[in-house]
């Protein structure tokens, strides 16, 4: 799996030297805010007269393109892996922007009954019960994949699930899966679910076992392109993508 995740780096890593041309704004994004930046291209270039290529991936996936020299201007991840970029000074640890919080939760399709999550030991019994699970992959950097696997092994449950447990690409992926009745359970941040249509209202993770992920924007450090960095984390703190962010499962710091 890990020599898949370095072909999988290696080839998106190409790509992104290949397809953004030199007066580009090029962003690397965590997927987790994929949906809530579906129109910031657009808005930023009606508002500026330029272009921004984003790129998104797991945090860990964008985290290792980074380190491994990818071109980029802009980049969103979790604070735990942005602090690996800032200890490498390959980003402006004072242009930090906080994009939002979003948390944990579980879905099923749409006329399924939700089980009860609402405590541990129910959790445990609904994922005993479930007939698959789905998460976004850990062996690609996935933040709620790598926790959920290790949640897993916390609550007993890693041999009695490691059957019916499906891995997919990213968390919005897996709700997809859900939402096709592909998957009965799947496992995922909020803001992975929220722009799915055919799920069921979600339910967020008892707080004993929750993981509350957030998200941060920053620049390069080696940047060409400060100010035109600087006018995209602006359009980002903007009231549209703030709500849009909120829309999206966030709870945003404005």
């Amino acid at each position: 799996m890990h020599a898949l995740l370095k072909i999988s780096t290696a080839a998106a890593f190409a790509l992104i030297a290949a397809g953004a041309s030199a007066d580009e704004l090029v962003a690397l994004s965590a997927a987790a805010v994929k949906s809530s930046l579906a129109n910031l291209p657009q808005a930023y270039q009606d508002k500026n007269g330029n272009s921004v290529r984003i790129s998104f991936g797991t945090a860990g996936a964008m985290r290792d393109l980074a380190l491994q020299g990818a071109r980029f201007d802009v980049i969103i991840l979790t604070p735990a892996a942005m602090k690996e970029l800032e200890a490498r000074s390959l980003v402006e640890a004072a242009s930090a922007l906080t994009l939002g919080t979003t948390s944990l939760g579980a879905a099923v399709a749409r006329g399924h009954a939700m089980p009860d999550i609402g405590s541990v030991e129910a959790l445990k019994q609904a994922l005993l019960s479930a007939s698959s699970i789905g998460i976004a992959d850990p062996a690609r950097g996935a933040t709620t994949g790598i926790y959920l696997v290790k949640l897993f092994e916390r609550l007993g449950l890693s041999a009695h699930i490691k059957d019916k447990l499906k891995v997919f690409p990213e968390g919005q992926n897996a709700m997809e899966a859900v939402a096709r009745g592909e998957v009965e359970i799947g496992l995922g941040q909020l803001s992975e679910a929220a722009p799915v249509p055919g799920l069921a209202p979600l339910m967020t993770l008892p707080d004993a076992v929750q993981l509350r992920s957030v998200y941060v924007a920053a620049i390069a450090a080696q940047t060409g392109r400060r100010a035109a960095a600087q006018a995209l984390l602006e359009l980002i703190k903007s009231a549209p993508l703030q709500e849009a962010l909120r829309a999206n499962g966030f709870s945003t710091p404005n």
